[in-house]
């Protein structure tokens, strides 16, 4: 079987993730999608990625677990040429300062920046020249939340980008996308998104299009690393 160009995209299978794989399956990349419980989401993003014309292989894995990113590459298909990672799954749990419990500090590290960390170091141990894209947060640059452990974790993710941009290059790229009001978290729907608008600089909330073309930016400017992409309705100025 003739190699094909490929990209990771960790929690693939559905919300961003999907919108993300789905604009790399446009490019013209052969999709490595992870999932972790989303098997019936994941099977129906692999027909949808098919029908574009590029192959798809579906990986389920707990990132929970230590290592992942030598487990997770462990079952990449060798015919898989993986030239982009893109660590998209993440957990987010409310947390304060209320309870003196560590689980979800654990919790949200463990998933949030540990298997990212872990999934970055094995691939440019494992390909001579890539791209990581880091899915983070417009709330990283505040200091006010109700989840306190995602944020401290997604905080790290973004040292991280940067750190790695730093350091990795000139074979490896590595930039980041903060997300603003895209989707409404589990639980609300978009008039939970359409109130908090009001509050932005450009009073809209985003639709994950917006993700698309900033992926499709990013992938197409070789001149780019060490940036993060705040896709947010100017959130972040806030």
């Amino acid at each position: 079987m003739k190699h094909c160009k490929a990209a990771i995209v960790t929690g693939g299978a559905h919300r961003i993730g999907k919108a993300i794989s789905m604009s790399l399956a446009d490019e013209g990349y052969s999709i490595v999608l992870h999932y972790g419980s989303s098997s019936d989401e994941a099977r129906q993003t692999k027909v949808e990625i098919e029908a574009k014309g590029v192959q798809c292989q579906l990986i389920s894995l707990d990132l929970k677990q230590s290592n992942s990113g030598p487990a997770l590459f462990d079952k990449v298909d060798p015919h898989m040429e993986v030239k982009i990672l893109v660590n998209s799954a993440s957990i987010f749990e409310p947390s304060g300062f209320e309870s003196t419990s560590e689980e979800l500090l654990d919790l949200h590290y463990q998933i949030n920046l540990r298997s990212p960390y872990s999934l970055l170091k094995t691939f440019i141990n494992h390909y001579e020249s890539g791209h990581i894209i880091n899915i983070l947060d417009t709330k990283i640059v505040h200091n006010h939340t109700r989840h306190l452990d995602y944020l401290l974790s997604k905080k790290s993710l973004h040292d991280l980008t940067l750190i790695a941009a730093r350091e990795c290059g000139p074979h490896f790229r590595v930039n980041g996308i903060a997300p603003g009001l895209i989707l409404p978290p589990e639980g609300e729907d978009q008039s939970y998104l359409d109130r908090k608008a009001q509050h932005l600089p450009l009073r809209q909330t985003g639709k994950t299009q917006d993700i698309q073309q900033a992926i499709h930016y990013l992938i197409n400017n070789p001149f780019i690393t060490g940036q993060i992409l705040y896709i947010d309705g100017g959130e972040h100025l806030q």
